[in-house]
């Protein structure tokens, strides 16, 4: 994406047009990772040097009452939540989550959906809202068809990009390229955006990345999630806990490599407190995904070119949720140098989780050119 000099582009972070008092609605420009059990937009970007974080994060949920439900036990007796109001009242709705492996699953909730985040950014609808949604790297025509569809009322105009493209520019610091030893993530490195329902690989190399840059697995951190559970119902018949409280486990102690102990968590038995100890558990569950990262890593890199493949080795870079788990970056790393690869690089995007996905969205949501929009 190149910048135009647009009637409504401007130079201001907050991404918001300029004013023009006698003409249309103003236009806002926002970026969006619309994850499948987390999604952050931002409608502004932080000054250079800033540690700033304005993106807003809502968890992929829509709720619906349960039938028969009584006047005044939900807020406002809504028709539907979403997001963490949906959560704080789950004993009372059906949840639903639009997204399933990162692509549109139920079309209705993403709909709703995305008119819930539209308000977040523009809640009396005094703007034009022009939105960049990063999409798994291998989405198909008919995944982009049902976002498009969905997003028809939200937004005004869309634009759809690979997540871990979005990353490596939300991650690159443009104050930094003229010193000869910061590592650009966008001059030739290889992504590994590691979510809820997809992983997601991406070699960048300064340009849009072509259909052969791109892979993504449909394993990802559900999968770890549900791997954990039927570990633990194996190993404690007797324990019979949500889905959602052994993802809450498994993010408090995920990590990769030897096994380990001491992951001694508190579930229900019979409406009892038991303590019990999941640590393996844990780490095989983890380790799981660790081969499938490993396997599918080989893949990307077999098709880099020749002349850029032992510079790319150096600049693998992890992100997403799933880069949080302790360890991976340097069990990856360990792997593909036994494997035979020379000197591999590995590291993490960032030691805290930054919003990379929408940042980067948002930046090619202030650099696009109107003729690339497309209208839902």
């Amino acid at each position: 994406m190149t910048e135009s000099k647009k009637e409504n582009s401007n130079d201001d972070p907050s991404g918001e047009a300029p004013d023009d008092a006698d003409a249309k609605k103003r236009k806002l420009y926002v970026g969006l990772d619309l994850g499948t059990l987390q999604s952050c937009i931002l409608s502004r970007l932080s000054k250079p040097g800033s540690e700033e974080n304005h993106g807003i994060l809502v968890p992929t949920v829509v709720g619906y009452p349960e039938d028969g439900i009584l006047a005044g036990i939900l807020p406002g007796n809504a028709k539907m939540l979403h997001g963490d109001e949906a959560l704080a009242n789950e004993l009372h709705l059906r949840l639903v989550n639009p997204l399933s492996d990162g692509v549109v699953s139920d079309l209705d909730a993403t709909k709703s959906f995305l008119g819930y985040l539209r308000e977040k950014v523009d809640p009396e609808r005094k703007r034009e809202v022009y939105c960049v949604i990063g999409i798994p790297a291998v989405a198909d025509g008919d995944a982009k068809d049902n976002l498009k569809k969905a997003a028809k009322g939200a937004f005004d105009g869309i634009l759809f990009i690979p997540e871990p493209f979005l990353a490596a520019l939300g991650m690159r610091d443009e104050e930094k390229l003229d010193d000869p030893d910061y590592k650009d993530p966008v001059n030739n490195s290889l992504f590994v955006d590691i979510g809820a329902g997809t992983t997601d690989f991406c070699i960048v190399q300064g340009y849009f990345p072509k259909p052969e840059d791109l892979l993504s697995i449909p394993f990802a951190g559900n999968e770890v999630d549900v791997i954990l559970d039927k570990a633990i119902r194996e190993a404690y018949p007797e324990v019979d806990v949500p889905l959602s409280m052994t993802r809450k486990f498994k993010e408090t102690y995920s990590y990769v490599g030897e096994s380990e102990s001491g992951a001694r968590v508190k579930v229900p038995v019979d409406g009892k407190p038991r303590k019990i100890e999941i640590g393996k558990q844990v780490g095989d569950a983890c380790n799981h995904l660790l081969d499938q990262i490993f396997d599918s890593i080989k893949q990307v890199i077999a098709v880099a070119s020749p002349q850029s493949v032992f510079s790319m080795l150096q600049n693998i870079i992890l992100t997403g949720g799933g880069s949080r788990i302790r360890n991976i970056d340097q069990e990856l790393q360990r792997l593909l140098a036994d494997d035979g690869y020379e000197d591999p690089d590995v590291r993490l995007s960032a030691r805290e989780v930054k919003p990379f996905v929408a940042i980067g969205a948002m930046k090619v949501a202030k650099a696009a050119r109107e003729d690339q929009w497309i209208k839902p």
